[in-house]
């Protein structure tokens, strides 16, 4: 290497043990929901250093300044670094790496007409399965400050944020293997959790991780719980088996007050009745012609959430009928008018768990963060974990 690369490896090196801290780091997929030929990049604050292992063994290392910007494209097994139009590198696996805590970057794909997204921490480019794989290196408390501005929002409490990183914590340690094939430990969709972009600078959701900082949920076994949640329960949540055919410990259907006069507690959706009954037909052999299944075709009533829509006899599961036609949940009444079929709704997302506008609305009305945790999972117990 020479003199220079050695050089900036040696601050680079003197500013980690200055500025970063020990708390365990994450990988994390982004863009992983797209398949992607060529990233666009510019450094939004900082410095990074570019480093690259060629195929002959060689580590080639560029420095990069503030507002460096360029782009990166693959080509067979290579992963291409271009900037002002000029191919500077060519590796199997290029890092960029930040000099500094809160360095970060903004990362766009030309090919699609999405936002930038800013990300902070480290990256890893590689070739996977023809497309460009992009891996985001970041301390956990780093990446919750951006989760629970994905998934909570402007605006809310403080006790609401807080509940939200400690359940986000706690399912990112228990589900941190969970694409361990793909070579990273979560990805940036809600698959995982919302991670669309670093913390947004509010002040309150910082506070909110820092408070809970290393506070996670643990089941009466000493692991992790399952902190599974989503946007509304529409006044009661799901038993776990009503969605992925499983118990979990923990986790049972309950009545939910909180969120039934909130944004997403209702909605309406007509499906065509064509549509609908070739389903229920092709799919699980509905009798139509039978007057009574025919009956209760017209009018389906769920005042309770279901397993099974009319009646378990038909094996017909909600869930199915959720997938098939991306309703907002399954929690529905359904009124055959004419030839179409409407639904009336409640609730969005798989209703497992935690509430997010019940929880929100919890802390609007001044419950605690603790307060609210034991209401959504009474069977957990709130623990440090050591980094």
């Amino acid at each position: 290497l020479s003199c220079l690369v050695k050089l900036v490896y040696s601050l680079f090196f003197f500013l980690c043990c200055l500025g970063f801290s020990f708390a365990q780091n994450l990988r994390v997929g982004l863009y992983t929901a797209t398949s992607v030929k060529e990233f666009q990049f510019a450094i939004g604050s900082g410095s990074y250093l570019l480093t690259a292992t060629m195929p002959d063994g060689q580590i080639t290392a560029l420095p990069l300044a503030t507002l460096a910007q360029g782009r990166f494209k693959c080509s067979g097994t290579m992963v291409q670094y271009f900037q002002g139009g000029v191919l500077r590198l060519q590796a199997p696996q290029i890092e960029l790496l930040q000099l500094a805590h809160e360095d970060f970057c903004n990362w766009s794909v030309p090919a699609l007409s999405t936002k930038t997204r800013a990300y902070e921490g480290d990256f890893e480019l590689r070739v996977s399965k023809g497309n460009l794989a992009l891996v985001n290196t970041v301390p956990i408390e780093t990446y919750l400050e951006g989760v629970v501005s994905c998934e909570g929002g402007p605006g809310h409490q403080k006790a609401y944020y807080q509940a939200q990183a400690v359940i986000s914590r706690t399912y990112a340690l228990h589900n941190q293997n969970r694409h361990q094939k793909e070579g990273f430990d979560l990805c940036d969709r809600v698959h995982c959790q919302a991670y669309l972009h670093k913390r947004t600078g509010s002040a309150l959701i910082d506070t909110a991780v820092f408070q809970t900082q290393s506070v996670v949920l643990l089941a009466a076994t000493g692991q992790y719980f399952p902190t599974f949640f989503h946007a509304n329960c529409g006044g009661q949540t799901c038993e776990p088996q009503d969605v992925w055919n499983e118990q979990i410990e923990g986790l049972s259907s309950f009545r939910d007050t909180f969120c039934v006069h909130t944004k997403q507690a209702t909605w309406v959706k007509s499906v065509p009745l064509q549509s609908w009954t070739s389903f229920l037909i092709k799919q699980y052999n509905f009798p139509l012609s039978d007057s009574l299944s025919y009956a209760l075709l017209q009018d389906f009533k769920q005042p309770e959430r279901c397993a099974f829509y009319l009646h378990p006899v038909y094996g017909i599961p909600m869930r199915d009928l959720r997938d098939q036609f991306k309703l907002k949940s399954s929690f529905f009444d359904a009124v055959v008018v004419g030839e179409e079929v409407i639904l009336y709704g409640k609730g969005f997302g798989h209703g497992v768990g935690l509430c997010q506008e019940g929880a929100m609305q919890m802390a609007k009305k001044g419950y605690s963060y603790d307060q609210i945790l034991r209401f959504y999972y009474p069977g957990a117990v709130l623990s440090q974990t050591p980094y």
